[in-house]
Order: structure tokens, then C-alpha cells, then sequence
């Protein structure tokens, strides 16, 4: 039968492993030309976590106080397994979701709760059951390389799924070897406007029956490039892409934040009870997005390495470095000139040094005559070995004093050049951020130092990284927000998604 459809009204979206709900935001942001409201309604979410469905309830639900175009969508705090839609084939035009993806990440080494990869059959469990006319799924970018993906792509066109196929990957080749055309599905985030140069798999599939047209679905064209493409060299037929803008970058945004006031190190107590349509939540919030400019309180040691940090730099940058502390609390950050480790890999002491400021050596040199193990007397409440605290005696010209060094780096970071160069890396101001992961508040956990700053990014930093808007309403602890934050997808890519989509389903409007 073919698919009628009343062009006025709403294109109905159920949403599954939702989150706060970072790709819910990106549908209802979306506006057709002319068209001044969300011509996407999302009428269900399920999550399982408590803190985000209470989320994403605040945002889209009925506690957000009825804000939204259409009626509001009905929010499951549940585990999806087991979960029955009340929803009736037809009933549903897209459903959309990230299925857990620990098992996935190259950050899992240990495979921590892999067993969840498999709940991405209880989407397509879901999908069968509902049968929408266009299904999504997002995930990291290893997806496309593992054996459930191989088995999505198999199943397509045949048994449960004989109705369904996926869209072409963008750019695909019939010259593509498998492993090239896994990469097309992934999209950088920062090619469809983001301030966040973040690659997910975005996997889309379309109903093949009904009076459906898969063939005219097609994933969105990228609207910036590293390197903008200005219409001169389009034009002249040297670059067959479309014009595209240059890359976003942070700089607007640090700028804006180094006159807020800092909100501390920690949200206001504000206990908060969210009904949500199946469960509830007894927590905290709700938060807005312009209340999370919070910041960790770090360490003594934490915050040396911070400022040892030049701009652009990374853990790479502390070899060689050392905090120096003297009696009346002065401190120094001196930068050993030659070896800093001997042939047998204890740290070489003795020698010149300059000092550093901002990150950056200066002219100004000391020498340190002798030293010996400082024992216990480590700066920072991290357990270090003894071996990497020293009291010494620096001579400066003709002045002598006795200080206590601590090294910066850390024999791992010395030895490995391989693995993550972003660890305790700065954000660079004349390019997008790199990717917010769930922990960003711990620039231990990749490049999420401040530009210029000693500290950490904020949640308020984090969020607009991903493009929440200032007015999102949070629920939760710290730890949870952040979690949440992390784990969405960039608004700026979702709201081209969601542009596809309607391309497709509403062709004339």
C-alpha cells in the first residue's frame, strides 16, 4: 500500500537509548525554509539511566512545563530489554538511537560490559516492531569495523528485515575495499558546523516497501572543511564539492568565558523529584547549561603541570621539568637543559636548568649543585615514588638555596612516545575542540586543558562544545551531567541528520 502522508503534520520520532537527549535536541532544532516551528515530535525516549532520562524529561517531556509544539513524548527509565512499544506499524516515521558502545571503543581495552554490544538487537527488535520508515544509528567509529555491524549489513534485505536496506555510505565507490567503505559512515561532526572535530558512525537504514523511495535518501553534504573551499576554485571546476566553510573553532567561545564569573567546584545542593511516564528520578538539578561553568579542584602537582603546559602542548611538553618549591612557599617550574634520565632511567638531577613561565623556557638559568631523595615529602597525595622528589640546592649566580624539586612527567609518559598525545593536551584556540568524551573534567584523559588557563574545561564549556544551548536543563550530579554531556551527539550534526531526513519524507514542504 502506498505511504500517504499529510504534509502539515509532525514526521513522529521514537527514540531509543536516549541519553539527555543531544540528537532528540538536534531533530527539534531543525526548521524547513519558512517554517518557524519543529516539524519533528518525538513522542518516546527510553533510558536507562535515572539522571539522564530525567534529562532529557526537563527538556522534552511533560516536566519541561508543556513548551514544546506538540504533545509531549512519553519517557521510559527502564532497560530496554524487554520493553514493548505501544506503538503500531506505521505509527512511527524514524527511530533513532546509540546502542551502549563500551565493547566498541578502543578505550575498552578490557571489553567492560562488551555483553551490552548486543542490546543493538534490541533496537532492530524494535525497529521490526514498529516498522518506521527510516531508522538511525549512531555510535563510535570502531562500530563500522566490528562483527555486529557485518551482521546488521548481512540481515539487510532478508528475513526480519526484508523490507529494510541502508542508505549508501556517503561518497561510497564500487571500487571501495570493505575497509574504505566502513570509513564513509563515519561523519566528522566538525564538517556539519560543530565546534568539535568528533567522527560517530552514523548509520542510516529506509523502508524498501509501501510506495517508499530508498533511493532518493541520502546522508547530508558537509557544510565546512578544514580548509574552506571558496567558490572561485568550485567554480573553475578544480574541486567538485560544494562550497563549504572553514572549519569552526573555539576561540569565541574562551573568549566569552574568560569573563564569566567561575561557578566553583561544585553545583548547588537542589534536590529535585522528576515523574517521569515509566519510574522516576530523586536526584539533583535541574541545572541550566550557563549554571555548569564548574571546575575540578586539583591537586598541588595537577595544577604545576597545568602551568608547565605551553600552548598547543601536551604531557610531552613535562619531560625534563620539575616543580621546584622553596622554605617561604615560592614556587618555580625549571626545565632540565640536556638528559633528564640516565642510561639506567633514573632521573639525572644534576645540571642546569631554566626557568619556565607560561608553559614556555626563558632565558633565566639556575644550576642545581647537589640532592638527595626528599623521602616522604612528595608535593602532591598521589603515593609517587621517592625517587622522583629531591631536595637540592640551587645556585643562582652568586645566591645559594635549598628547595624541594618534583618531577612533572612521569616514567610512563617519558618512555612512550606511542598511544595518546592529547593526554594532558591544551585545546587549541584556532581549531575545534577534540572529542568530549565523558570525562573531560580529567585533562589526564585526553586534550581537555583550557587554551591559555590553568585548568580543565568546564561543564559550560563542554556542553556548548557539543552545541546545547545555554537554556538545556540538566539533572544530576557532576559526574552524571558530564557523563551526559559526553555521551551525546553534537547538536550541529544531529539537526543535519534530522535535514536529510525530512528531505526524504517530506520532499515538497
Amino acid at each position: 500500500m502506498k505511504h500517504e502522508v499529510d504534509h502539515r503534520e509532525p514526521i513522529q520520532v521514537l527514540d531509543l537509548f536516549a541519553g539527555c537527549g543531544g540528537l532528540t535536541e538536534g531533530f527539534h532544532q531543525f526548521r524547513p525554509d519558512g517554517i518557524d516551528e519543529p516539524v519533528f515530535r518525538s513522542v518516546g525516549a527510553v533510558e536507562w539511566d535515572p539522571a539522564a532520562a530525567a534529562t532529557y524529561a526537563m527538556n522534552f517531556g511533560s516536566p519541561s512545563g508543556g513548551k514544546q509544539a506538540f504533545d509531549l513524548p512519553e519517557v521510559y527509565r527502564r532497560d530496554i530489554v524487554g520493553w514493548k512499544p505501544r506503538w503500531k506499524p506505521g505509527e512511527i516515521d524514524v527511530v533513532v538511537g546509540g546502542p551502549p558502545c563500551q565493547g566498541f571503543s578502543g578505550l575498552n581495552r578490557g571489553k567492560v560490559g562488551a555483553e551490552r554490544n548486543q542490546l543493538w538487537e534490541e533496537f532492530i527488535r524494535i525497529v521490526v516492531a514498529v516498522q518506521p520508515r527510516v531508522f538511525v544509528i549512531e555510535n563510535v567509529d570502531r562500530f563500522v569495523r566490528s562483527p555486529e555491524f557485518a551482521n546488521l549489513k548481512a540481515r539487510m534485505g532478508s528475513g526480519d528485515l526484508a523490507n529494510y536496506d541502508l542508505v549508501a555510505a556517503p561518497g561510497a565507490e564500487e571500487s571501495d575495499s570493505t575497509t574504505d567503505r566502513a570509513k564513509r559512515y563515519l561523519l566528522n561532526a566538525a564538517d556539519y558546523g560543530a565546534l568539535q572535530a568528533r567522527r560517530r558512525a552514523i548509520v542510516i537504514g529506509v523502508r524498501t516497501d509501501g510506495g517508499n523511495q530508498p533511493q532518493r535518501m541520502a546522508y547530508p553534504e558537509p557544510t565546512h572543511a578544514k580548509e574552506a573551499l571558496i567558490p572561485q576554485v568550485v567554480l573553475a571546476g578544480l574541486d567538485t564539492r560544494a562550497e563549504r566553510l572553514a572549519w569552526l573553532t573555539v576561540r569565541d567561545l574562551f573568549q566569552k568565558t574568560a569573563t564569566m564569573p567561575s561557578g566553583g567546584t561544585d553545583l548547588p545542593d537542589r534536590p529535585h523529584t522528576v515523574a517521569l511516564f515509566e519510574g522516576e528520578y530523586l536526584g539533583q538539578g535541574p541545572y541550566t547549561t550557563s549554571e555548569l561553568h564548574v571546575t575540578r579542584n586539583p591537586e598541588d602537582l595537577s595544577r604545576a603541570r597545568y602551568a608547565a603546559i605551553p600552548a598547543g602542548g601536551n604531557r610531552k611538553n613535562l619531560r625534563g621539568r620539575y616543580l621546584c618549591r622553596f622554605d617561604d612557599g615560592r614556587t618555580l617550574i625549571l626545565q632540565k637543559h640536556g638528559q633528564y634520565r640516565g642510561g639506567d632511567g633514573s632521573l639525572a638531577v644534576l645540571g642546569r636548568y631554566s626557568k619556565v613561565v607560561d608553559g614556555a623556557v626563558t632565558m633565566e638559568q639556575v644550576k642545581i649543585g647537589s640532592h638527595e631523595s626528599a623521602g616522604d615529602t612528595s608535593l602532591g597525595r598521589t603515593g609517587r615514588s621517592r625517587s622522583e622528589v629531591f631536595s637540592v640546592l640551587i645556585r643562582e649566580g652568586d645566591a645559594k638555596r635549598y628547595a624541594t624539586m618534583e618531577y612533572l612527567s612521569t616514567p610512563s609518559w617519558d618512555a612512550h612516545d606511542a598511544g595518546s598525545g592529547d593526554v594532558m593536551g591544551r585545546l587549541r584556540e584556532g581549531a575545534p575542540s577534540v572529542t568530549i568524551r565523558t570525562e573531560f573534567f580529567k585533562p589526564e584523559k585526553g586534550r581537555y586543558l583550557h587554551p591559555t588557563e590553568d585548568r580543565p574545561i568546564t561543564h559550560f564549556e563542554a556542553a556548548i562544545l557539543q552545541g546545547f544551548p545555554e537554556t538545556f536543563q540538566w539533572c544530576g550530579s557532576k559526574t552524571e551531567i558530564a557523563k551526559q554531556i559526553g555521551n551525546a551527539v553534537p547538536i550541529p550534526l544531529g539537526r543535519k541528520i534530522a535535514e536529510a531526513i525530512h528531505a526524504y519524507l517530506r520532499p515538497s514542504q
